[in-house]
């Protein structure tokens, strides 16, 4: 069940399968490989039209020749939810608006693409479960070894920085580290999900386990504290919902079998051939580990006003000190101005990097109401997804929205298609797995389920 086999591989049902899921990463995936075009092979240095056409074609490979003619079912709840704030939102850009914000028509623009793209999702077939995995790791796996390239092969680009891909000019150079902690996140996540499948054959899980290191080194290198934090969470949930107190007896009963010491003795001279050879690259992760270890801990020590050892006060990043000044705005506006509570601010009045708090700042309880039940209720069908673990494609979703969830706290704001794009795969995937003919499902049931 939903194993790929050389033959079934290339048919024209799964090559068309296999399109929508490209068009999907394109859409939500697509930066890393863009600033790689753009800016490492400089197709289009510095070109928005670029990114623009690259994010266009990721819609046009999603448009099924079924095209508005077979509709499938939705998450109605989370719909009505994202309607919500969206009308919210509108209405305040419309209304209640920033004096400095005079014209809407970008953001209008964007709240197009994330129509444009439900639109295309609710005509893709359920049956993109088969492909989405294998796709999401090819394609994530792809944008890590890019950004590798793009590193080696970057003169300003010297280890013990942020690993990202430069862009800019001069003094004005800079790169987002985020966008490529985000594509390595995610091929953790399917490779995870790919290696613990029982279907999945030797070869291929030892391949998924590979890659899925490739990306928590990309991970450490990126030094992106919501993805670490993220990964931390996502660990602690699988062995959460997946690992039994029987099972870890059976594991540890299975450790000293025969074959398995046998497998282990040769991980073991694996592990040592690799670290002779890559002493250097152990030796760099290892300072990015510490490194980040040591700057989150004097964000720690700034927050609770102590010294670090050098006997100075701590001071925060320029990252946390950003949302130290947020909560700091948020204390005042509680303390002296409540009423901004109550109907906001204005739409993008204020920018806080922090979405909640940002919903109710510039939108007022309505805003934030709306913005906060709909990021609870996808986190609710996450929770109860992971748990059930239905089908691969609900699952990677499940997983993927816990980064997501961490960021609402961390960095972003509420009306960014970083959000909204996976916000539409969580409203067609999330929740309606009980929907599906049970060729798709982990767990099929005896009955059969409803189709579309």
């Amino acid at each position: 069940m939903l194993s790929l086999s050389l033959s079934e591989l290339f048919t024209w049902r799964k090559l068309h399968l296999m399109r929508y899921v490209v068009g999907i990463l394109m859409v939500i995936d697509g930066y890393p490989l863009v600033f790689f075009f753009k800016e490492t092979l400089r197709l289009a240095p510095g070109s928005t039209a670029f990114t623009a056409a690259f994010m266009a074609l990721g819609f046009i490979l999603m448009i099924p020749f079924h095209f508005l003619h077979k509709l499938y079912r939705i998450n109605t709840t989370l719909l009505k939810m994202a309607l919500l704030f969206f009308a919210v939102i509108l209405f305040y850009m419309a209304f209640y608006r920033d004096q400095w914000f005079r014209d809407g028509t970008m953001d209008a623009v964007y709240y197009v693409y994330v129509l444009l793209f439900l639109i295309f999702l609710i005509n893709i077939p359920n049956d993109i479960i088969e492909v989405f995995i294998p796709i999401t790791i090819a394609f994530t796996v792809v944008s890590n070894i890019a950004l590798v390239y793009a590193l080696l092969t970057d003169p300003t680009w010297s280890i013990g920085q942020r690993a990202a891909i430069q862009f800019g000019e001069g003094e004005y150079r800079t790169g987002n580290p985020h966008v490529f902690s985000r594509n390595a996140l995610m091929s953790v996540i399917a490779c995870g999900i790919w290696a613990f499948r029982p279907q999945t054959t030797f070869v291929p899980r030892i391949l998924s386990l590979f890659a899925s290191v490739f990306g928590m080194g990309i991970l450490v290198l990126t030094q992106t504290r919501s993805s670490i934090v993220a990964l931390i969470l996502i660990i602690g949930l699988f062995f959460m919902f997946n690992i039994r107190p029987r099972q870890i007896k059976d594991a540890i009963r299975g450790l000293f079998r025969p074959a398995s010491l046998a497998l282990m003795l040769v991980v073991f001279m694996g592990i040592s051939f690799f670290m002779r050879k890559n002493g250097d690259l152990i030796a760099i992760l290892y300072g990015y580990a510490v490194a980040f270890i040591e700057r989150n801990m004097e964000n720690v020590y700034a927050l609770l006003g102590m010294k670090v050892q050098n006997q100075f006060t701590a001071s925060f990043d320029a990252s946390a000190g950003n949302r130290a000044t947020s909560f700091q705005y948020l204390r005042n506006i509680f303390e002296g101005h409540l009423h901004v509570v109550l109907i906001g601010q204005g739409y993008k009045s204020a920018y806080l990097d922090v979405p909640l708090m940002e919903a109710l700042i510039n939108h007022g309880i309505a805003g934030f109401v709306t913005f906060t039940a709909f990021c609870f209720s996808a986190l609710f069908y996450s929770i109860k997804t992971i748990r059930d673990n239905p089908d691969s494609l609900s699952t990677f979703l499940a997983y993927f929205y816990i980064m997501l969830f961490v960021q609402l706290f961390t960095n972003g704001r509420p009306y960014e298609i970083s959000f909204w794009h996976p916000f539409c795969l969580m409203i067609r995937f999330v929740g309606i797995s009980h929907l599906y003919p049970p060729n798709l499902l982990n767990h099929p049931t005896v009955a059969p389920a409803v189709s579309g």
